[in-house]
């Protein structure tokens, strides 16, 4: 049988003059007595200021409870008059009560945690983007590293060097960057040890491609030059060849890293558009390498 229940969203107010308030819970009115929810996440109160004690508010929010009791037990039962008190009590502070039906009472709870998640608890934080970690991905870096190319931790892509790990969207972690003329995106897929299953390389390579659409998206597609690195078992590689098919036609090129035509071509292609970082002679002065011609278009 459907029922209707009345709450309110518990808040925080200081009265301290600079009228902030934080929502730190919520209160269902019931027949016989309360029921509180207090907010997982509590501890966000220090956000208005560092001394307030947590715990204290907390045991401040339960025993609300028992205020509202001996206003029953004094015979008030109008909702109206149960909040206007509690709200004046303390920093606590009651908003406009609400209505919420549930069909059975099975739904109550669930009904509870949709009000707290959409009043009360902080939105979760987003996922932090994650740099891949792999041999492949170590052995290229290296060889750029050798070639002087590969951009310092303080450097991004303005220095037109390799930058790794440059986040293109939430979530989304291109390998390898360089800006010079156009945008150099690099994926990687390792899947040269045997135990690497078929399903995980399959999916790495989806990854990759979504990694490198999101770059043309991003960059232009007449400004995006994508390039997906792969090191794959003869197995793997056989079998996972229409997926990678499938990453060559939507305009990525492919480098067999286990080819050493092609990781030759790949390595000096990159490191020539890249500008190298300074040598130091044995006085400490710096000095750059003659030869190479850069195209900086923008």
């Amino acid at each position: 049988m459907a029922r209707s229940y009345e709450f309110a969203i518990i808040r925080f107010a200081p009265d301290d003059g600079r009228d902030e308030r934080l929502n730190v819970g919520a209160v269902v009115f019931q027949d016989d007595g309360l029921d509180i929810r207090v907010s997982r996440r509590l501890e966000k109160i220090r956000a208005l200021s560092a001394a307030l004690d947590v715990d204290l508010l907390r045991e401040f929010i339960v025993g609300l409870s028992d205020i509202d009791q001996r206003m029953r037990d004094s015979g008030s039962f109008d909702i109206g008059c149960r909040k206007q008190i509690m709200s004046s009590l303390g920093p606590i502070k009651l908003s406009q009560v609400g209505q919420f039906w549930v069909e059975q009472q099975s739904d109550y709870e669930d009904r509870i945690s949709s009000i707290l998640k959409s009043y009360v608890d902080p939105e979760p934080a987003l996922p932090r983007a994650k740099r891949k970690s792999s041999k492949l991905l170590t052995q290229i870096k290296s060889e750029f590293r050798k070639e002087r190319v590969l951009a310092q931790r303080h450097e991004d892509i303005e220095s037109h060097r390799i930058v790794s790990g440059f986040e293109l969207d939430e979530g989304l972690v291109a390998d390898l960057v360089l800006r010079n003329g156009a945008m150099h995106v690099v994926e990687t897929v390792d899947a040269s040890n045997d135990e690497v299953s078929l399903r995980r390389a399959i999916g790495d390579i989806a990854v990759s491609a979504l990694v490198l659409e999101r770059a043309r998206m991003r960059f232009g597609d007449k400004k995006t030059k994508a390039r997906l690195v792969y090191n794959a078992s003869a197995n793997i590689e056989r079998i996972a060849r229409p997926s990678l098919d499938a990453a060559e036609h939507q305009g990525a090129e492919l480098i067999n890293w286990s080819s050493a035509t092609q990781r030759s071509h790949f390595v000096h292609e990159l490191a020539n558009l890249a500008t190298p970082v300074a040598k130091k002679n044995k006085r400490g002065q710096v000095r750059f390498s003659p030869g190479r011609e850069h195209g900086f278009n923008f």
